[in-house]
């Protein structure tokens, strides 16, 4: 990964915190790196555990972003979220993923895409 999309990542990732709260969500941790996989963001809404994987782009695609996301990504991000609930003995909480999707117009203007339940365990 280059610079320039590593900054972006970082960057895209911030703001989804900020927009995640706005929507009152409570952050609870970031970037969760386990062997298993990494998960960007793990939220609280209400009483439900959200594993957020955040997408950043500098322009739109033509693509949904849940097209972003790869069989052998959800695979690491299920994974590192099950040892995340095993670590920390949450195994009867109500828990889903999301993709928060962040691309910034021609004229500056921040979009967000915010898919809830954007892929579950099968």
């Amino acid at each position: 990964m280059g610079r320039e999309s590593y900054e972006l990542g970082k960057n895209g990732e911030e703001l989804a915190c900020k927009y995640l709260l706005q929507k009152g969500f409570v952050i609870i941790e970031r970037n969760f790196r386990a062997q298993q996989g990494e998960i960007d963001i793990i939220a609280k809404e209400k009483d439900c555990m959200v594993f957020v994987e955040v997408k950043s782009y500098s322009y739109r695609s033509f693509y949904p972003p849940i097209y972003a996301i790869t069989k052998d990504k959800k695979g690491s991000i299920i994974r590192a979220a099950k040892y995340y609930v095993y670590k920390k003995k949450l195994y009867h909480e109500l828990s889903r993923f999301d993709l928060v999707a962040i691309y910034q117009k021609p004229n500056g203007e921040m979009v967000f895409e915010h898919i809830k339940n954007a892929f579950g365990i099968n």
